[in-house]
């Protein structure tokens, strides 16, 4: 019978401590650079044999083009035969902000106790950036990553510029989750 019991709380614990993945995919103004990232995730959700929930990011970053549609809306679109459900951010205008609605809804949907994986598809030039503002802004939360590789040659010299504003960037974002 103490056997029975042992394996019992062991399926009970592993139960409530099942984790979930959120494979977030960034968004980008430059159509070729979100489909390499578009098709990243695509790659990751056919390999991956857990379950997943995929969290799209990006808005309109121009607000004279508003109508326009946004990132997270037509790379939602590139996953709806792939039976996953799909949370779509329409609001983040950048990195920051992508992280900012991220912890939002984390912070509505899960408890403490159970905070879940996150797996960043973002591009290779993206990740130094995007991992510093991610862990400013949800730092109870390491992610893992998977990267695009990207073609943007001046994509490299420019992340060397965007870095210099990460702290601004963070702090600029912070308002969204208080």
């Amino acid at each position: 019978m103490n056997n029975l019991f042992q394996l019992i709380l062991v399926c009970f614990v592993c139960m409530v401590s099942a984790n979930h993945t959120i494979l977030v995919v960034l968004g980008c103004a430059d159509s070729n650079i979100q489909q390499e990232r578009v098709n990243s995730a695509m790659d990751y959700i056919n390999k991956s044999n857990t379950s997943i929930k995929l969290y799209v990011s990006g808005g309109v970053k121009d607000a004279i083009l508003s109508n326009k549609e946004t990132e997270a809306s037509r790379m939602a679109k590139s996953f709806e035969d792939k039976n996953i459900e799909i949370v779509l951010d329409e609001k983040a205008k950048n990195t920051a902000e992508n992280f900012a609605y991220l912890k939002r809804w984390v912070n509505n949907t899960f408890s403490e106790d159970e905070l879940p994986s996150i797996v960043i598809t973002t591009s290779d030039f993206h990740q130094d950036r995007a991992g510093r503002i991610f862990q400013g802004i949800i730092p109870e939360i390491t992610p893992s990553w998977n990267l695009s590789k990207s073609d943007c040659s001046s994509c490299w010299s420019d992340e060397t510029v965007h870095i210099k504003n990460v702290q601004s960037d963070i702090m600029k974002a912070i308002h969204i989750i208080q």
